[in-house]
């Protein structure tokens, strides 16, 4: 991890398809990595998440949508398993 970065997992569900869309390419313009269709992770300072986290409070959430933010420390991220599609591993994504 680079000095003073903290991993960062989003996850959201969002009903209205362009929507979601444009929240996926502000997580991926921000530099965060898609990991399933509503999850990316990345690395960022924590002004870059608090900049992130701005700007997805800006979007104009249905009364259902969500978006979570999880601060992930290496130690964790370490202990991630994969299931599925004929995977199964452990460690980081």
């Amino acid at each position: 991890m680079r000095g003073g970065n903290l991993k960062v997992l989003v996850v959201y569900d969002i009903t209205d398809d362009s929507l979601r869309l444009k929240v996926a390419e502000i997580l991926k313009d921000l530099g965060l990595f898609r990991i399933q269709k509503s999850a990316f992770i990345g690395e960022m300072t924590s002004q870059e998440r608090e900049n992130m986290e701005e700007i997805l409070r800006r979007q104009n959430l249905g009364p259902s949508d969500r978006i979570d933010v999880f601060p992930i420390c290496d130690r964790d991220l370490k202990m991630h398993i994969q299931i599925g599609r004929g995977k199964f591993g452990r460690g980081p994504p």
